[in-house]
């Protein structure tokens, strides 16, 4: 992730926190939870660029003992404010995870909401490949997708043009298998568009 996203979002955090407790989670991951969690209902959780905590919250609130890595200190700070210890939250980023990736913690479930927009195509394989280490067998990968944009905004935070088909060819090279993959337009903006691809490691 570029510094300059992990600025914006610092600098920008208790606008973009409010933006994005305002919805719920359920309402924008329930595509995919449902038919994810039917076999495994809790277990550990990691929840990769997590901003507000709106998302690594309602993990915990279903039981699921949760890790969140986020870069951005604005958004973190205000995050760890709110979620009264049940979260413990990391100061690390995509594409490596360096600092996730020394820590003896697997993981039954990654998600990764919202984020892969902000990785350049070149860093994409080896964020796949860090992501996938950090999998424990049978364990899920879900990566939402954003697909449509707001130019000025687009600019600003450093988005890039999303694939689910190249996005299943790195999983496939990181020794992940599709499980699913399900779409669902943006209930305030009818121009963005959502793509919930969930992958997962085999035995």
């Amino acid at each position: 992730m570029f510094l300059s996203t992990v600025d914006y979002y610092t600098e920008n955090a208790a606008q973009l926190s409010g933006r994005y407790l305002s919805r719920s989670a359920q309402l924008v991951h329930g595509d995919w939870f449902a038919a994810v969690c039917a076999k495994q209902a809790s277990g550990r959780a990691c929840d990769v660029g997590a901003g507000s905590g709106r998302d690594a919250l309602w993990l915990a609130s279903h039981g699921w003992s949760v890790v969140a890595v986020e870069p951005s200190a604005g958004m973190r700070d205000l995050a760890m404010r709110e979620n009264s210890g049940q979260i413990h939250w990391v100061d690390d980023c995509l594409p490596d995870l360096a600092v996730l990736s020394l820590l003896p913690d697997r993981f039954d479930l990654i998600l990764v909401s919202a984020v892969w927009q902000h990785l350049a195509p070149a860093s994409r394989a080896s964020a796949m490949r860090a992501l996938g280490n950090l999998l424990l067998p049978q364990g899920n990968l879900v990566i939402t997708l954003r697909h449509g944009s707001d130019d000025a905004e687009n600019t600003l935070r450093g988005f890039f043009g999303v694939s689910a088909q190249q996005l299943e060819e790195q999983a496939l090279v990181a020794g992940l298998a599709p499980v699913l993959c399900r779409c669902r337009d943006d209930d305030a903006r009818a121009h963005i568009q959502w793509e919930s691809c969930v992958f997962t490691r085999p035995v």
